[in-house]
């Protein structure tokens, strides 16, 4: 989405804006600091560029009950002032009360919607949709003061971002939407007044949704007949204890059917090895440590439990109150003091209390810390603890257990502002912040980042966040499968949670066999954004995912678990890419994953997109893939070893990365990298180089740990390219080779490799990969290789090229005819001779899915005359173990 100021365009992400340097927008940056915002109705269209709104200051206002809107069918309306001061006249009217800037900025983003809206968008010429909003901190903190809900709205945002105020001080904060008749946003984005108003100095911080009156009524809020909007300064309160249990009975009775996935999941049977007595814990202030299999009676009539996910933090690992094996007897029999908890625990306790529910699960007062036995037996079940579960309390804004749960806020930051339009043509509308400004105190906080909560959340069949301003609820619901207090009933956001849901959500698991695609796919979202989250200790990778494995096990009997791949999809599984920001696990003294397995990357990476078009065709042969888990029935947990042996390909490679900056127009026009890829003989001595400046002839990546002393990378990274699968040329695509890149390690029977990177190649070069020539004269053999490669042309070129020669072709022979004992002739004829340009069409269609996987490498090329087979060799068959 992009916004047009005259001559600029703005684009709403702040790495890929593009900011025009001309003499109108020095001008325009001029009139930024010294023009004020003029009474709309009282000024032409072409007198202005720009209205900027310049604050006068607060003015007093009437005071109201802004936590509780009417009950009526029109929300009451609070108005402005227009005449005191210098205000404007009033065009619109807010239910709560705005400052003068705000009051202002809006004023005029209702002047400029009706004009487009009764004029046309020949009127909006020189009107751009955009104002200054406030010049640093002190009038945002001043308007929050003074009870502004815009001015609330910011300063509730900025809290999740944790931006300090000295940095919003130095900024402007302007206010911009899409042109429009009916804009669906208000966008609000930071610029600092120290730099120039560039691509990195433009960064959004809001995005209120824009929801009109005559779509949306008071219901999308909570409020009905008899039944006004209230909200109250607290977390805590009654009313938030209310919804929390409204949202759980509603779940629960599943009156709609969408929440089977909520109710069915669960076995009353299974109890976790320690539980916290909620019940005795309100009574008598003190938390005792419970254990079903001692005191089974006290778990004949109550056996629900509530789990909690917290982030321990520098502070936690040193100083929460653990159970080890030292205290266990006494929290057994006399428990532990509420007032010696963290606030976190505490309040979790209180919020149990809320479901009527009597027991709690919390990892570290129910796992002994001390005992390496303990905690692995422990953590092998966590699949079945939050699987279990009634329902997880996620504290997600607290860093570490001294923050608690509970929240005080200003009521109007999840209160929705209601604002009428009151110009040609009026309009009412209300604004909230949008799926963004919901759902980044959940997703950007720092239990978001925690790679163990993040399978808590995803296995729990129903989450109740606490976010720094409001309580979320999260179930297993097919949409709409959220709720908040802004939003009690949920809302017809296109995406929630920031495009992360929980998986249930979108993939059924009790699905038919031949729908197992989409769960592969689920499987790749998952993966690919737990890859990015952070360990405290490295070793739990595969353990902190074990219990999603086992999720997904049970959907897919008839296939095995790979340390985070599936046996089903290799070999495309194993064309997974690391980030440039990715890096080995390193040396922790105990195994964690093979090479081959994403597990083994610390850092985010990329799953390869499973194909079920038929056009993507393996090249190897999977001879076996073993793992060896530390806990034979749990294969999805720890592991000693993993291998996979396979038959396949190999070519001796060396890529050359090409790390120096290029100017931007050098990379606009689809060069400037000139990274090399050079393929060796068996030898080691270099058979061609390609370059990829002009073109995409490959693509790589690598998985190898960078020396501290390099700047960007290595320098040169040399191993053997494995191709793995190969998709055949399309109309438009050229044939396509991917594969690994692996190195040798060791001297054992079989031969053993690593994976070391990824490589993929592209078109004619493919040819290259698979084929040797015989000659060692290097003019011969480029020569040899031309006759090949226009041969084989069918094979690898797409469609549309291979038309584009022909017509060539045809060209360049009409001209050769003409050139008596030409060069060029006696080439065409010698290419001729040997069926040069037999196109797919010519040729019968060869079906690679019924060919063995390695024969189909070299399955297409039968077009190739007995002369050139002469003059090149093929690749050897070889059988090595990945590791």
């Amino acid at each position: 989405m992009f916004f047009s100021f005259n001559n600029i365009l703005l684009i709403n992400n702040p790495y890929t804006m593009n900011l025009l340097e001309s003499d109108e927008i020095l001008k325009l940056n001029d009139k930024i600091t010294s023009f004020v915002l003029v009474n709309p109705d009282q000024v032409d269209d072409d007198d202005v560029d720009i209205f900027v709104v310049k604050s006068p200051g607060l003015s007093p206002f009437t005071r109201h009950n802004e936590t509780k809107a009417s009950s009526l069918d029109e929300p009451a309306e609070t108005s402005q002032d227009a005449n005191s001061g210098s205000k404007p006249s009033a065009t619109i009217r807010s239910m709560t009360q705005l400052c003068d800037t705000c009051y202002n900025a809006l004023n005029y983003f209702g002047y400029h919607a009706d004009l487009h809206k009764t004029k046309g968008k020949e009127a909006m010429e020189g009107l751009p949709p955009a104002c200054l909003l406030h010049n640093g901190a002190k009038t945002l903190q001043d308007g929050e003061d003074a009870r502004c809900h815009l001015c609330i709205f910011l300063m509730a945002n900025l809290r999740v971002k944790r931006l300090a105020m000295e940095s919003i001080d130095e900024s402007n904060i302007e206010m911009c939407w899409q042109s429009g008749p009916a804009p669906n946003r208000l966008h609000f984005a930071l610029t600092h007044r120290g730099h120039p108003r560039a691509a990195k100095n433009y960064w959004n911080i809001l995005k209120l949704q824009i929801w009109p009156f005559s779509e949306f009524d008071r219901a999308l809020f909570g409020m009905t007949e008899g039944k006004g909007m209230e909200r109250h300064p607290t977390t805590e309160s009654e009313q938030t204890r209310d919804n929390a249990l409204e949202w759980l009975k509603r779940c629960q009775t599943n009156e709609d059917g969408k929440h089977n996935q909520c109710n069915n999941t669960a076995s009353r049977d299974w109890l976790p090895t320690r539980l916290l007595d909620v019940k005795s814990a309100i009574e008598t202030s003190m938390v005792k440590l419970v254990t079903p299999l001692d005191t089974p009676r006290d778990f004949e009539q109550e056996r629900e439990y509530i789990t909690l996910s917290h982030c321990w933090g520098e502070w936690g690992a040193s100083q929460l109150p653990v159970l080890t094996t030292g205290n266990i007897a006494e929290r057994l029999r006399e428990g532990v003091s509420i007032s010696l908890l963290p606030k976190t625990f505490a309040d979790a306790i209180k919020a149990a209390s809320w479901f009527k529910v009597r027991w709690l699960w919390i990892d570290s007062l129910c796992i002994l810390q001390d005992s390496k036995e303990d905690w692995q037996r422990e953590s092998i079940m966590m699949y079945d603890v939050y699987k279990n579960a009634l329902l997880n309390i996620s504290a997600d804004d607290s860093p570490d257990g001294r923050f608690g749960c509970f929240r005080n806020r200003d009521p109007l930051a999840v209160f929705p502002m209601y604002i009428s339009f009151n110009g040609q043509e009026s309009w009412k509308c209300w604004l909230t912040p949008d799926t963004h400004g919901v759902f980044d105190s959940i997703t950007k906080s720092s239990l978001a980042k925690r790679g163990w909560v993040f399978q808590e959340r995803q296995l729990s069949r129903r989450v109740l966040h606490f976010t720094s301003h409001e309580l979320m609820w999260e179930c297993c619901a097919e949409a709409p499968y959220f709720a908040s207090e802004t939003f009690p009933g949920g809302t017809p956001f296109k995406s929630v949670f920031n495009r992360n849901p929980k998986f249930q959500t979108r993939t059924k698991l009790n699905v038919a066999p031949d729908t197992s695609p989409e769960l592969y796919k689920a499987w790749n979202t998952i993966y690919k954004e737990y890859s990015g989250k952070i360990f405290s200790h490295v070793q739990d990778r595969l353990v902190a995912l074990s219990g999603l494995a086992q999720e997904f096990e049970a959907a897919l009997p008839d296939d095995t678990y790979l340390a985070g791949i599936w046996c089903s999809t290799l070999p495309q599984s194993l064309l997974w890419q690391s980030s440039g920001d990715s890096s080995p696990v390193g040396s922790t003294g105990s195994y964690i994953a093979p090479t081959w397995s994403w597990l083994s990357i610390a850092g985010p990476v990329s799953p390869s997109a499973l194909d079920y078009s038929g056009s993507t065709y393996s090249l190897v042969d999977i001879v076996d893939a073993t793992t060896t888990p530390v806990f034979p029935a749990k294969p999805t947990a720890s592991l000693k070893d993993a291998s996979i042996t396979m038959r396949c390909f190999m070519r001796p490679v060396e890529v050359r990365p090409d790390y120096e900056k290029k100017p931007w127009y050098m990379l606009a026009m689809g060069g400037g990298k000139t990274h090399k890829l050079s393929i060796k003989e068996e030898d080691g001595t270099e058979a061609f180089c390609v370059s990829n400046f002009h073109s995409d002839a490959f693509d790589f990546s690598f998985d190898i740990e960078w020396d501290e002393d390099m700047e960007n990378g290595p320098d040169v990274v040399a191993g053997y390219f494995v191709p793995l699968i190969m998709r055949k040329p399309t109309e438009y695509e050229s044939l396509c080779i991917g594969g690994l890149l692996v190195e040798p390690v060791g001297d054992g029977p079989k031969a053993t490799y690593k994976r070391i990177g990824l490589l993929t190649v592209y078109g004619s070069h493919c040819q290259r990969v698979k084929y040797m020539a015989t000659h060692s004269d290097k003019d011969e053999a480029e020569q040899k290789w031309d006759h090949l490669l226009k041969c084989l042309r069918a094979t690898h070129e797409s469609s549309e090229k291979l038309k584009d020669d022909k017509e060539e072709d045809s060209s360049e022979c009409e001209s050769c005819a003409e050139k008596e004992d030409s060069e060029e002739r006696v080439l065409t004829e010698k290419l001729e001779s040997l069926k040069v340009g037999e196109s797919d069409e010519d040729r019968a269609p060869i079906d690679l899915g019924s060919i063995d996987a390695t024969e189909r490498l070299y399955a297409l090329d039968g077009v190739v005359g007995s002369e050139l087979q002469s003059m090149f060799e093929k690749l050897s068959l070889k059988e090595i173990k990945l590791i």
